[in-house]
């Protein structure tokens, strides 16, 4: 439909919607069971805030993020906060990690996952 190939809607090719490919939507990234989850490679542990550290606050922060074709992590935002800055600690050091990509037939892909950062007082 559209101006698709193969069985595309839109400017989708082979099964794609929008602008997606192989059953991806709008030229987002792929999730579900057709792909092989990214894998961290590189994950520096996250900074404490002194605000945080005197409180002597622990517990773990869930972000969501898209990991890019090349191992990179972009689009990240907090899904469960924790506070007292450990928020945006947590998202800082996830800049600096690396991922083995996801893949869908070998090919590596940008893929959506959910990413947890803990924070311990040791």
């Amino acid at each position: 439909m559209g101006n698709g190939t193969g069985t595309g809607l839109g400017s989708g090719v082979m099964g794609g919607v929008g602008a997606g490919r192989d059953g991806g939507f709008g030229g987002g990234p792929f999730s579900g069971d057709a792909v092989i989850a990214p894998r961290e490679i590189y994950n520096p542990d996250p900074e404490y805030s002194e605000e945080a550290r005197k409180a002597k606050q622990q517990g773990t922060v869930v972000l969501s993020l898209i990991v890019d074709a090349d191992g990179r992590p972009r689009d990240i935002h907090v899904v469960r906060p924790l506070g007292m800055g450990l928020d945006e600690k947590a998202v800082e050091a996830l800049r600096k990690w690396r991922f083995e990509p996801g893949r869908k037939g070998g090919i590596p892909v940008a893929m959506q996952v959910n990413v947890e950062v803990s924070f311990r007082l040791y």
